[in-house]
This record gives C-alpha cells, sequence and structure tokens, in this order.
C-alpha cells in the first residue's frame, strides 16, 4: 500500500454513500478521479449509479481537504478490439481484402492489402511519485478525512483544462498481496 497525506479535492456523498478524491497528476494537466464506496462492495452499485450528469455534481462539490490515502499499487491495463467500433462508424470496406484499397500506403496495390485487427491497449499505473503534490503533514494537515482504498473503487483520468475523460479503470481485485495493512 502506498500512503499520502496532504490537501486535495474530496467529497463525499451521503447519499450515494462514495468518497470522491481528485489528486493531480504530475504536470498538472490532468487529474485522476478515485470513485470509491464507502463499504467493501463489488462495482456493480456504483457502475448503475455512474453517470456523467453524476460525475459532474460530484466534482463541482469537491473542496480541497485534508485527506489521508492509502492505496494499492496497481497497474490497471486492457486491450480493445477496435474493429466493431469502427465498421459503425463507416470503416467497412478496409476489412475486406477485395474492396479494401491502400495503394497510398504500398506499392503492393489494390486488393493486396486491407485490415486484419486494429487493437487499442491502454495501461494506468498506480505508484509513489516522490515530491509530486505532497503537503507536509505536520504543517498542513490537520484531521484528515480518510481514504483508505483496501476495496474495490473506479479510476478515471480527466483533462483539468476541458473536463475531458482521458482514461476509466477500476480496480476490483488485487492480484499478489492483499489489499489491508495497518495505517
Amino acid at each position: 500500500m502506498m500512503h499520502r497525506a496532504g490537501l486535495f479535492r474530496f467529497h463525499e456523498d451521503m447519499e450515494n454513500m462514495v468518497q470522491v478524491l481528485e489528486v493531480p497528476l504530475s504536470g498538472g494537466q490532468a487529474s485522476a478521479v478515485f470513485l470509491m464506496p464507502f463499504h467493501v462492495e463489488n462495482l456493480a452499485r456504483l457502475d448503475k449509479l455512474l453517470s456523467l450528469e453524476l460525475l459532474s455534481k460530484w466534482l463541482e462539490r469537491t473542496n480541497v481537504t485534508s485527506v489521508a490515502i492509502s492505496m494499492p499499487k496497481a497497474n490497471i491495463s486492457n486491450t480493445l478490439s477496435l474493429q466493431k467500433a469502427l465498421s459503425g462508424l463507416g470503416l467497412t470496406d478496409a476489412w475486406d481484402q477485395k474492396a479494401a484499397d491502400f495503394s497510398g500506403v504500398s506499392d503492393k496495390g489494390k486488393g493486396k492489402l486491407h485490415l486484419g485487427a486494429i487493437l487499442h491497449w491502454a495501461s494506468m499505473e498506480l505508484a509513489p511519485q516522490a515530491g509530486k503534490g505532497e503537503v507536509d503533514v505536520e504543517e498542513n494537515v490537520g484531521r484528515p478525512k480518510l481514504f483508505y482504498a483496501d476495496h474495490p473503487f473506479v479510476v478515471l483520468v480527466r483533462d483539468n483544462t476541458t473536463g475531458a475523460l482521458l482514461l476509466m479503470g477500476a480496480l476490483d481485485h488485487a492480484e499478489g498481496e492483499l489489499l489491508h495493512d495497518e495505517l
């Protein structure tokens, strides 16, 4: 588990029983937003509840607050085939060997080249970054709120300028070490 205390944007939604924590990423152009149920549960309820409108409401309600964070080191990754999505957008000839025309790419000519697959791979590593966003605990953090991520949570990466969501993932189980440790 990684531990950090500092001043972060934080909100507790008592009605939906969800903690919202926003942590700036290095460079300050993006932030990681963590959504965690109050109690240990799978993410089905949060997944059903989550909408862009509710996320916007939660983010508007965050305030800079003293927060003590404990979170597992993790790497969240996924590979996704884009063929169905791109075909739905009208990119259909590229998959058909007879209809595909990649003559501008290769001198092999029409009918020789076509796409077999387009894959998108994304990975996000949750790891400590020394000196990034830390606040001196003794001087600046009084009675901090606790964000103790020893159970499933959702993480989003959003652009701080546009608010666009760049990446979304979830940690619903840990492989290897147990998540729980003593603070």
